[in-house]
């Protein structure tokens, strides 16, 4: 009897420790994107939004290239962008 309950147990843990890794979301991170004149560059360390009403920067889901698909922006800072 003691047997079938270590099993059980065992069983129990191991479901539920799938379940909880199954069930875990995976984070996929975003990238912010500084605007020079017409183009974006992957905004890589630090940098400063000069004040103007001029896009400074973007943050995009990770894989979009702003360059070829400027819609769907996440947030963005507004200013000249200096890297």
């Amino acid at each position: 009897m003691k047997r079938i309950k270590l099993n059980f147990a065992v069983v129990a843990f191991f479901l539920g420790s799938g379940a909880a890794l199954a069930s875990s979301t995976q984070k996929i991170a975003n990238v912010k994107w500084g605007k020079e004149g017409t183009t974006y560059t992957p905004v890589t360390g630090a940098y400063i939004c000069n004040a103007s009403s001029n896009v400074c920067t973007r943050t995009y889901p990770a894989g979009q290239d702003p360059n070829t698909n400027p819609d769907n922006y996440i947030s963005q800072e507004l200013g000249n962008f200096v890297q």
